[in-house]
Formats: structure tokens, C-alpha cells, sequence
């Protein structure tokens, strides 16, 4: 698909709709730009999984000794919160 978006005054770029459909890109969806040549690619970042998150937490260094039962229990909250907030916004 070809088309002309118009950049906004705060550089703001609306995208089509049935690009933001067929994409699954809503409100909040993360986009990566990239320059190629002399233009832009956009794609959706993908949501991370439970794993990456977790990688997250141990490259930050708290997985680095035996957790806490108070901080597995932060960890499952925020992944709690996470698949909840993304299911609210399907």
C-alpha cells in the first residue's frame, strides 16, 4: 500500500485506518522508525513475553541473587498488570 500522511505541527504523522487495522496498531501500540535510504519503515513493536520481561528484571540485576517472596511477588503482580492493561486494550 502507497499513500500520503501529512506531518503535523508538533511532527505528529496520522496514520490511515485500514493500515492501523490490518497492522492490530491502537492507541499506546509502539512503533519503530526506521531510515532506509532515503525514506522511513514503520513497524509495530511486538509485546513482550513473560520470558523477556523476566530477562528484563535479571539484566537490571534483582534476579542476580534468590529473589525474595516479596519481590517474585512483585514481578507476577506486574506481569499481572501488564496482561491485564493489554487485554483491556484488544
Amino acid at each position: 500500500m502507497t499513500t500520503t500522511v501529512n506531518v503535523l505541527q508538533k511532527g505528529q504523522v496520522e496514520l490511515p485506518p485500514d493500515f492501523l487495522q490490518r497492522n492490530k496498531i491502537k492507541p499506546g501500540t509502539a512503533l519503530r522508525v526506521m531510515e532506509v535510504g532515503g525514506g522511513l519503515y514503520v513497524t509495530p513493536l511486538a509485546e513482550p513475553t513473560e520470558k523477556e520481561l523476566r530477562e528484563v528484571i535479571a539484566a537490571a540485576g534483582s534476579l542476580t541473587r534468590r529473589q525474595t517472596c516479596t519481590e517474585e511477588e512483585m514481578v507476577q503482580k506486574i506481569i499481572a498488570e501488564y496482561r491485564e492493561e493489554k487485554r483491556r486494550k484488544r
